[in-house]
């Protein structure tokens, strides 16, 4: 089969408010390693780019592909970028069996990129940071895990057989010390189409990133500059980039191009929803952006259904009494609460809420977008060159470069992957966990 999908939420397993030593979704890295011990004899090189790269599990398994031979390439963000905050003991999946000591990302990440700097197996394993940060405004609070967020997002996977290729986009960081939510992964295989886009992607990707053994720490300032390349992204694979000049608007655009072809149906699905009249510092206009389309196309008679994990509302409970205050808020919440606020008086709408839900895509009719980043105005401005001397709240730092996300999505026209989607879909919005607040 071309084109494969699968599935992972709280609900396939017996504790879900345990941290599995397999990480946040153990059930798509089973079906990663799986596709990889499946195609083995045929493996030449295997290229992974995951925002976060703390699992012990899939590291063993790449070391020992490795070690027979395959080359393996994996591109992930600073040490620093990883959260070191509330360690906690891990449990075995299939034993239940609780670690003696609590772990942190961070000191998981930091396991295996120390062993990296004395592997005997480095000749065919390398482990590259993309050390890029970003920020717009003077105005921006200090982020959670270092001074700025890593603008790498993307969670994807180009692997070259013998003969053919394996390409891969998920939702899940695979990360260890996360909770299990609702994720997903798709896989192309030997789908030529979209390979010249993924390769390309992967090339730039790897020459833009520094081997971790010269990465230095940047600490309170930040500057990035990057020769532009013209994207080789098609309709089918789009990637943004820094290193893409309007990467990121053009993304945009795409979207909304997918969206004005609707007759039936669109569903948006991500963690966070808030892409709708915003204005960047380029333009200084207001756009509806793709929320805003899905709004226009809803009044046009299309049913539009949203799904999210976070929620923000003027009311602090809703009409059936469950407390809206139990989710988790967006980032922007003016930004949602316009956008919540238009839908809600447009017809043909529905929205609804699950703390756990963590996948990204949007079903047009039968066409299924699948994404690795969040609805949000960030993810579609590109700023050439952003110069800012002192920070409101953190006047000792200083950041030069260009805004912009890492992402992708890739474009699938295939009914059965669209009713895989649509049904797992459905399971969750029957969920007691989920809440129909529209």
């Amino acid at each position: 089969m071309p084109f494969q999908a699968y599935f992972d939420g709280p609900d396939k397993y017996d504790e879900q408010f345990v941290f599995y030593k397999e990480g946040g979704s153990p059930h798509l890295l089973q079906k990663l390693l799986q596709l990889l011990e499946v195609n083995k004899n045929e493996l030449l090189e295997v290229n992974l780019c995951w925002y976060l790269f703390n699992n012990q599990v899939l590291h063993s398994y790449l070391k020992k592909l490795a070690s027979e031979g395959v080359k393996v390439n994996v591109i992930t963000i600073p040490l620093e970028g990883y959260d070191a905050g509330k360690p906690q003991k891990l449990t075995a999946l299939h034993s239940g069996k609780k670690s003696a000591e609590a772990y942190a990302k961070y000191d998981l990440a930091k396991e295996i990129f120390k062993e990296y700097y004395h592997s005997e197996y480095a000749s065919n394993y390398r482990i590259y940071f993309f050390p890029h940060m970003y920020v717009r405004s003077e105005r921006v609070k200090k982020f959670s895990r270092g001074a700025f967020p890593y603008s790498l997002h993307t969670k994807a996977a180009f692997i070259k057989k013998k003969n053919g290729s394996l390409l891969a986009l998920s939702s899940s960081n695979l990360a260890v010390r996360d909770l299990v939510k609702y994720e997903s992964l798709v896989v192309l295989e030997n789908e030529q189409r979209y390979v010249e886009s993924f390769e390309r992607f992967f090339d730039d990707l790897k020459n833009n990133s520094i081997d971790i053994k010269n990465y230095k720490q940047e600490g309170v300032s930040a500057s990035h500059s990057f020769r532009f390349l013209p994207p080789k992204s098609n309709y089918l694979a789009h990637f943004s980039s820094p290193f893409y000049r309007n990467s990121a608007i053009q993304m945009e655009q795409e979207l909304l191009s997918v969206l004005s072809r609707a007759k039936r149906r669109i569903i948006v699905c991500a963690q966070h929803l808030a892409a709708f009249n915003f204005r960047d510092h380029k333009h200084g206009k207001l756009r509806g952006g793709i929320l805003g389309a899905a709004i226009q196309m809803a009044k046009k008679g299309v049913e539009v259904t949203c799904l999210s994990q976070t929620f923000a509302s003027e009311n602090e409970v809703d009409s059936v009494g469950k407390k809206l205050g139990e989710y988790r808020k967006p980032a922007n919440t003016s930004h949602f609460k316009a956008f919540f606020s238009e839908l809600a008086f447009s017809p043909n709408t529905a929205y609804y809420v699950n703390k756990y839900w963590h996948s990204k895509f949007i079903i047009v009719d039968n066409l299924l977008v699948f994404c690795s980043y969040n609805f949000t105005p960030t993810q579609f401005i590109f700023l050439e060159k952003v110069k800012i001397n002192s920070f409101k709240e953190m006047p000792n730092c200083r950041y030069k470069g260009t805004h912009c996300e890492v992402s992708a999505h890739v474009l699938i026209d295939d009914v059965s992957i669209v009713k895989q989607f649509i049904n797992n879909l459905a399971s969750v919005l029957k969920s007691k966990e989920t809440l129909k607040v529209l």
